[in-house]
């Protein structure tokens, strides 16, 4: 079997991969990118001009980001295999490309239009009839930032030139966000973790609860579409799919090929968290069904910000840093709560969430 697990990119994910990784007895190669490592000590770190260096030391490769090139990515394929396939990885990376292929699959998205310049996007507002367009960039545009809400021309003119080619998606009424993280290997076999209700602030995720408040049709759905998704792609790995629920039905709004924020509660909470079960995965070993007997959530740490105090038992917490420099709204680390009662710890998530949002 496989051993050698090369990441490209060198961020928390990959932090966090790496760590699953040598609890697992496998070694890791790590290819830093643009970033400032936060990887020291869990592998050897290449970077861009030691590529072929960096395949050598891998048996498998996958990625932390999916905004990668192409050149790079070809490599990586050609020479090892990745995990997502390549195919997976360019399809989902780009908002207009997902959106096309899960328009395929008819699972549900936002109305939703392209525009490579502003003059395409003042044509899809023309034909709107007065529609509220949600803007983002084709290609990065996370935590809220590459976004614009369009509601005329003048919202228009407030996009960069740098903003386009972008998808302008129908502003529509939402009750909450739930996520979920499922994962599949080489034979054909899936899995899927408890769905998360997910809580943001300004585009960027500040907390999950788990078990989600949702009655059993929206759950299904959320695992029915996510499935049907890895399959219909082929996927080998672990994929995060983040939804909207309307007051008619839950759609999707974004994919994250890769292991996902809205998963890192899994760590401590059941046997093969998201990062245990992608590292197994990505070096071909078959997929292990999660065991979450309890209730859980994750608050995310941004800025410099850290609770008064601690939730007190029966409730567990647990604290995980990346090692990343102080920034505004930048993600520096996360708590998880565990407890058997999932009142209790929504309570406690809440609060929190208050405290340090």
């Amino acid at each position: 079997m496989k051993t050698r697990l090369g990441i490209v990119g060198c961020g928390q994910l990959s932090q966090m991969l790496g760590e699953a990784a040598r609890r697992q007895g496998f070694s890791v190669a790590f290819l830093c990118l643009d970033e400032v490592p936060v990887v020291n000590g869990l592998g050897s770190i290449f970077q861009q001009e030691e590529l072929d260096e960096f395949l050598r030391h891998c048996d498998a490769v996958t990625v932390e980001r999916e905004n990668l090139p192409d050149a790079l990515l070809e490599r990586c394929d050609a020479q090892v295999g990745l995990a997502p396939n390549i195919n997976a990885l360019m399809t989902l990376r780009e908002r207009d490309t997902q959106k096309a292929m899960l328009d395929q699959l008819a699972i549900p998205t936002s109305p939703w239009g392209k525009a490579e310049n502003a003059s395409d996007l003042a044509d899809l507002l023309a034909a709107s009839d007065g529609q509220v367009f949600r803007c983002k960039r084709i290609l990065g545009g996370y935590d809220g930032g590459g976004q614009w809400r369009v509601a005329s021309a003048q919202d228009i003119e407030k996009i960069p030139e740098q903003g386009y080619p972008l998808i302008a998606e129908a502003e529509i009424s939402i009750e909450r966000e739930l996520a979920i993280v499922v994962g599949r290997d080489q034979t054909g076999a899936t899995t899927s973790y408890p769905v998360t209700e997910n809580f943001m602030r300004d585009g960027i995720l500040i907390g999950s609860i788990i078990p989600a408040e949702a009655d059993d049709a929206l759950l299904d759905a959320a695992r029915d579409y996510a499935t049907r998704l890895i399959i219909a792609m082929n996927y080998v790995g672990v994929l995060a799919v983040e939804f909207f629920v309307t007051a008619s039905a839950l759609i999707v709004n974004e994919i994250a090929p890769r292991v996902h924020n809205t998963g890192h509660w899994s760590i401590g909470a059941v046997g093969a968290d998201q990062f245990t079960q992608h590292v197994r995965l990505a070096l071909g070993y078959s997929v292990t069904e999660p065991t979450f007997t309890e209730s859980a959530a994750m608050v995310n740490l941004l800025d410099d910000k850290l609770p008064a105090c601690m939730p007190e038992g029966p409730i567990r917490t647990l604290m995980q840093t990346y090692g990343k420099g102080i920034r505004k709204g930048r993600k520096l680390g996360h708590l998880t709560l565990l407890g058997p009662d999932p009142v209790a710890v929504r309570r406690a998530a809440e609060s929190l969430i208050d405290e340090l949002h």
